[in-house]
Order: structure tokens, then sequence, then C-alpha cells
């Protein structure tokens, strides 16, 4: 399974993902998969506190741009 990228994450977590197209895209994935919607959740508490250190899983596949149509 792809996952989606920390890009697509943020975009999503901040209003910037305004596409419909995008949004249902993200959304869907996110309905099946509990490991992307941790990473949002960690995405959106880095975005309420930035001195929280880094939203980044670590996990260097998942940054490689290898994530669905939106790349």
């Amino acid at each position: 399974m792809n996952h989606l990228s920390d890009n697509d994450l943020e975009r999503y977590a901040t209003g910037l993902a305004y596409d419909a197209a995008e949004i249902k895209y993200i959304e869907d994935h996110l309905f099946g998969c509990p490991e992307c919607t941790e990473r949002l959740y960690a995405v959106q508490d880095h975005l309420e506190d930035p001195d929280s250190g880094s939203a980044q899983t670590g996990d260097h596949d998942l940054y490689s741009g290898g994530g669905g149509p939106l790349q």
C-alpha cells in the first residue's frame, strides 16, 4: 500500500488541499489506513505546537514521493 506523503498530510491539515478530488483522495486513504491517520495526528499536533519537534515519521520511504497521484 502506498502511503500519503507528509506534504499531502500537511496540505490537508492546514486547509491548503482545497480541490475536491484531492480532498476525496486523501480522506479515502485516511479512512482505510490507520498508519497515515496516526501520521496526520502527528502533523496536527506539530502545527499546534511547532516547538514539539519533527512531525516526520523517520521512515524515508514515506518521503520519496511514492504516494499517489498527487506527487
